[in-house]
């Protein structure tokens, strides 16, 4: 289980250009564990911006944009989708997380067990669209948000 886990989550990171990554922290306003998350921009070659999420130092997931149809990035075999988002929760740790559109598309993995992918929240936006991605950790009504990153359709 370990093993398939450390996998899916190294797939990702290869896949969405780790080496272009930028780390930040978020203060958490409700009293609890800080939220970090490691950027991965847009590369020339690649459809995808994601966010890794940690919630208190520990990863908890991933929402990823797909900007347009290619790859595989959860290894289901089927070709993902454009204009789509997906999460992924990596962590045995009673949380889900959530990756929100600004037009209100949502891909949750909220009430699974992890390792987990969503279902691919997908719809067809204007060509060139500018939008924000926000990724959040949630639990019940409880949730903590990273500030929202710019992606484009």
């Amino acid at each position: 289980m370990i093993r398939k886990t450390l996998k899916v989550g190294a797939a990702c990171m290869l896949a969405l250009g780790a080496v272009a990554a930028t780390q930040a922290t978020a203060q958490a306003d409700d009293g609890k564990a800080k939220l970090t998350y490691v950027l991965r921009p847009q590369l020339a070659q690649s459809p995808y911006t994601g966010v890794d999420i940690y919630y208190g130092g520990v990863y908890a997931g991933t929402g990823i944009w797909s900007q347009d149809p290619g790859g595989d990035i959860n290894g289901d075999g089927a070709t993902d989708p454009g204009d789509a988002l997906i999460a992924y929760d990596g962590a045995a740790d009673g949380l889900g997380v959530e990756a929100r559109l600004d037009t209100g598309r949502v891909a949750s993995t909220r009430g699974h067990g992890s390792p987990y992918w969503s279902a691919w929240a997908t719809g067809n936006l204007g060509e060139g669209s500018r939008h924000t991605m926000k990724v959040c950790v949630v639990k019940g009504d409880w949730e903590s948000c990273l500030s929202p990153v710019s992606v484009t359709a």
